[in-house]
């Protein structure tokens, strides 16, 4: 994990706890759907050129009579006679490009999430890098393992019930083989099956996965830098292997049954989901080259077995990281991206409720994110109000009783058990007990689960992508005048100073007060702006409540100066 998220951990947990403590002590959508076909010139040209107009796009409506592909030889000559075809599929929300050579997709482009990747045309995201494939394509039969792009297929596309078929027909090894991706146009998903008529007991195809992604974002480093391979066992455990954590030609793999494989980067990710009843009996993982440091390729490779009857099948799921749009896909994809590292079962459930409660709150309201984060800011406050009210309250109480309590251990300092007695009725006088002090920090603790969700919730929620809010271009981003973090840090010196004010000396909480903010603003500087937005929110709505206890306080006679239990009080002495 980040060395920064450890630092964020602390400091937040102070943000939380230490202070009270010392203190009280619309994207575009396309109206087409169906099957485009492309004249392709040149089969390496990329899809950037397609979407821009360089080709010619024929759209045919859905209710068409079944289309056929009009495609053309491309320049890059496959290691057969026939040259590769490529056709082209466009949906609502994206486009694709197959090719006949090893019958795969060789690109994924999606309409509604553009692409900001510096020097690129400020068209759709792309997913693969240029000369990429969404897999490449192997039959192991028997003992021969067959490559498919050494094999002369032929495409056509028709139309299915759930919508455009893509299917390449051939000869392998003597035996007929067909492979075919049916499109789901509103789900953003490939369903692809595949038949070797008489394949051999064994048989079985291997996937080879893309070995890395294509940036979209502004900042590409922080971009690689999420890269990862997750995939999730028939067990059901998830596990995610990120490429900086794989040495350089070092392999990993793994033999029990595995549901799905999936390779992200920040925001976007392709997964290879199996069928319930077939799924992958292999998952090998291997370093690739670095440059310098940064770890920005990997390869992966997946077995699938043929059932008896010569069939595979599994899908292609190839877009953002979306959490509705994902857990309506089911087998826990939305879980795809692990929150919390170890802290892993703490943080990945408070994720999920956060995620669920903006959406709500988004769906209700139908408000800016960034309005939908100042909301969700106040109702924590209000809901913890009165934990926290209690809390406070405990802290005034302890104050009150110090004097005594502190009377009583002088009193019986040579006596343990005595001392124990004396102050346990103390507590049971006023209603408390020795945990009273850490029951009232604990409303303290309850906000720190949600803030560290949330620390990771910015970090991949493509929701909050390009969402602008008053003078953010992006919350998703850095503040670029540096405005929340600064508001964040006032809004917190704001609450201290409040929370001080008619409260006994206390010398390491009016150093805090002036250290903390400084610190966390420095910190926070570079973190998401909505982050930030949410954290002052969290300050300014807890200002009214200090300033509450501040005038309580205020209302408190001072603390006991007169004869305790027969003994003068430490402040109490006899003037000679």
């Amino acid at each position: 994990m980040d060395k920064r998220f450890f630092l964020a951990l602390l400091l937040t947990a102070i943000v939380i706890i230490a202070p009270p403590f010392f203190l009280q002590r619309g994207a575009v959508q396309r109206a087409t759907s169906g099957v485009d076909t492309t004249r392709t010139r040149n089969g390496a040209d990329s899809a950037n050129k397609q979407a821009t107009g360089s080709s010619t796009v024929v759209a045919i409506p859905s209710p068409a009579p079944t289309p056929k592909a009009v495609t053309e030889p491309s320049q890059s000559t496959p290691r057969t006679q026939a040259p590769a075809e490529t056709t082209t599929v466009t949906t609502r929300l994206a486009r694709y490009r197959f090719t006949s050579q090893g019958a795969v997709p060789i690109s994924v482009a999606l309409d509604s999430y553009p692409s900001w990747r510096p020097g690129a045309a400020k068209g759709m995201s792309q997913l693969l890098p240029a000369k990429t494939a969404l897999a490449h394509l192997r039959l192991a039969l028997g003992a021969d393992t067959i490559a498919l792009d050494t094999v002369s297929l032929r495409g056509e596309t028709t139309s299915g019930t759930t919508g455009p078929v893509v299917t390449y027909t051939g000869t392998v090894a003597g035996r007929p083989i067909t492979l075919s991706y049916s499109v789901v146009a509103d789900s953003i998903l490939l369903r692809v099956a595949a038949n070797v008529a008489g394949a051999p007991p064994g048989s079985a195809l291997l996937l080879a996965l893309p070995r890395t992604l294509l940036s979209n974002e502004p900042d590409t480093l922080d971009d690689i830098r999420h890269l990862a391979v997750s995939y999730r066992l028939k067990s059901g455990d998830i596990e995610s292997v990120a490429f900086s954590k794989l040495d350089s030609a070092e392999i990993r793999s793994e033999a029990r049954p595995t549901d799905w494989v999936a390779m992200r980067n920040k925001y976007f990710l392709v997964a290879y989901r199996a069928v319930p009843k077939a799924p992958f009996s292999g998952v090998v993982l291997q370093g690739g080259p670095r440059s310098g440091k940064v770890a920005n390729a990997i390869s992966t490779n997946v077995v699938l077995p043929f059932t008896p009857d010569g069939r595979a099948a599994f899908d292609i799921y190839a877009g953002p990281q979306d959490f509705e749009r994902l857990q309506k896909l089911g087998s826990d994809l939305d879980q795809v991206n692990p929150y919390g590292g170890f802290l892993r079962g703490l943080v990945q459930p408070f994720a999920a409720i956060v995620m669920r409660v903006l959406l709500w709150i988004k769906h209700t309201t139908h408000l800016n994110y960034g309005w939908v984060l100042v909301l969700f800011g106040v109702i924590i406050r209000l809901v913890l109000w009165p934990l926290n009210q209690g809390a406070m309250r405990t802290s005034l109480k302890m104050q009150r009783l110090q004097p005594e309590l502190q009377a009583l251990q002088k009193k019986h300092s040579d006596d343990p058990r005595k001392q124990q007695e004396a102050i346990m009725k103390v507590y049971k006088e006023h209603g408390m007990s020795p945990l009273s002090p850490l029951m009232g920090c604990l409303p303290m603790l309850l906000p720190m689960p949600v803030l560290f969700a949330l620390y990771f919730v910015f970090q991949n929620t493509i929701e909050f992508r390009g969402v602008p809010f008053l003078w953010l271009p992006d919350i998703s981003l850095r503040d670029p005048y540096f405005i929340t973090p600064i508001l964040m840090g006032l809004s917190m010196f704001l609450m201290s100073w409040i929370g001080m004010r008619n409260s006994p000396p206390n010398p390491q909480a009016k150093m805090m007060m002036f250290m903390m903010p400084v610190m966390l603003t420095v910190l926070f500087f570079n973190f998401a702006s909505g982050l930030n937005l949410y954290y002052a929110v969290q300050n300014i709505a807890a200002i009214p409540q200090q300033w509450l206890l501040a005038r309580e306080r205020a209302k408190e006679p001072a603390p006991a100066t007169a004869v305790i239990r027969g003994m003068p009080a430490p402040a109490q002495k006899r003037r000679s």
